[in-house]
């Protein structure tokens, strides 16, 4: 099956190298549940039942989030690992830095990048096949915050998404 890409146009002005051009974005048909996740992995031949997979799939997100927050990083082979980060602010003198310092924490994913599972951008890339979109672009002005973007046009079938900079998807 191929990729998606729906077409946009960058209309924020601080972005001066990019504003007016056109970049694409994934158009993702939909977010699958955890019960759909379940149907799938089923699908495949697993001798458990749908309930059983969905609750170890619900446990397992617990477990993961308990782990993190007691500080682990989480690795899982061939998909890759889990970690929390922190945004700050700066303090000029060390000895003033506190709890209070701390702005977000955040959960990030790092893809197994091993030869044996290989999830880097430049295999994803050569083994994805795409199709674009032959609507119109869709203007994007502004910064986008990440949520769904209907950039002003139609929006069947699916959702894109914005990432931070011109041209970069971000879920």
């Amino acid at each position: 099956m191929k990729l998606k890409i729906k077409k946009y146009v960058n209309n924020n002005d601080k972005m001066e190298n990019a504003y007016g051009k056109t970049y694409g974005r994934i158009q993702h048909l939909e977010t699958l549940s955890t019960i759909d996740v379940a149907k799938h992995i089923q699908k495949h031949g697993s001798i458990f039942t749908q309930d059983v997979i969905v609750g170890v799939i619900q446990r397992f997100s617990l477990c993961i989030e308990e782990l993190l927050q007691e500080g682990y990083k989480v690795k899982l082979g061939g998909l890759g690992t889990f970690y929390l980060s922190v945004k700050t602010k700066g303090e000029s003198d060390g000895d003033d830095f506190d709890a209070s310092n701390i702005e977000k924490v955040r959960i990030r994913f790092l893809a197994d990048k091993s030869k044996e599972y290989d999830w880097n951008s430049e295999t994803q890339t050569s083994r994805a096949s795409f199709t674009i979109a032959s609507e119109a672009p869709t203007t994007n002005s502004g910064s986008n915050s990440g949520g769904s973007n209907t950039g002003g046009g139609s929006n069947t079938g699916g959702t894109t998404t914005g990432g931070d900079e011109p041209g970069e998807d971000r879920p």
